[in-house]
């Protein structure tokens, strides 16, 4: 299978690839180009269409990962929410559109766990759950979901969205919370998350669904059932069982 990942440069980015490369054929799509001169590399922007739908041409499934980057989901500044919208919600329709365009059979959207971050402590979300986005960031996520739900219905694409809840790296000497070893209950294993987009990617007979993927812990109040019945998931680390331990409430 040919796969274009969008923000490929990204952190989850080449995690991905390392995950995908031995089985399917890599495009790897991102603003800023390979520090290892990666052949596979296409530089380009996706608030552009037109570079967005070369990079696309003849692919079999595209996984979008880009975001605005720079700064975590809380932050609220004017140009950086415009950054966000742009990037968020323009790449998004720009990624669908080239989609349908090149008649790409599967679209893999990274969404957020921050579109039902709204819920309280003490609720547990079920896979159903209503959208509850918490700020600026959440709210594009959330528009990046309805863009996907629109083409399906319009155009008969396949999307899998993926809530994704903030990855943990534990061989990444850079990744702070990793070292650290203090985690939210929410958190995922890095390898774990891998999996799950592969499976989004090669799972067959799914035309359009929106599962939420949190790691696994004794906290867990966020339902992974839609992952295991439609990807056939199982998540194989508790990184509470592994010497995490969850930050004071």
């Amino acid at each position: 299978m040919r796969i274009l990942i969008t923000g490929a440069q990204g952190h989850l980015g080449r995690k991905l690839t390392q995950e995908l490369e031995r089985d399917h054929e890599l495009r790897l799509f991102d603003l800023h180009p390979n520090e290892d001169e990666d052949p596979r590399t296409i530089v380009g922007d996706v608030t552009v269409l037109p570079s967005v739908e070369v990079a696309m041409t003849a692919c079999d499934a595209v996984v979008h990962l880009a975001i605005a980057s720079g700064h975590e989901g809380e932050v609220e500044t004017d140009a950086f929410n415009a950054l966000r919208f742009d990037v968020n919600v323009k790449g998004t329709f720009n990624v669908l559109e080239a989609a349908r365009r090149c008649e790409v059979g599967r679209v893999v959207y990274a969404s957020s766990l921050m579109v039902v971050w709204g819920y309280g402590a003490s609720e547990f979300v079920g896979p159903n759950a209503a959208a509850r986005p918490v700020g600026t960031y959440a709210v594009t996520k959330r528009l990046g979901e309805v863009l996907c739900e629109e083409y399906v219905r319009q155009h008969g694409l396949s999307v899998v969205g993926l809530r994704i809840a903030k990855p943990i790296d534990p061989d990444d000497s850079h990744d702070v919370f990793a070292q650290q070893h203090i985690i939210r209950p929410q958190w995922i294993h890095m390898a774990d998350l891998c999996r799950a987009f592969r499976l989004a990617v090669e799972t067959v007979g799914i035309q359009f669904e929106i599962i939420h993927l949190v790691g696994e812990s004794t906290r867990r109040r966020w339902d992974l059932s839609a992952a295991v019945r439609l990807l056939g998931y199982r998540p194989q680390h508790r990184l509470e069982d592994e010497g995490y331990r969850f930050e004071e409430s």
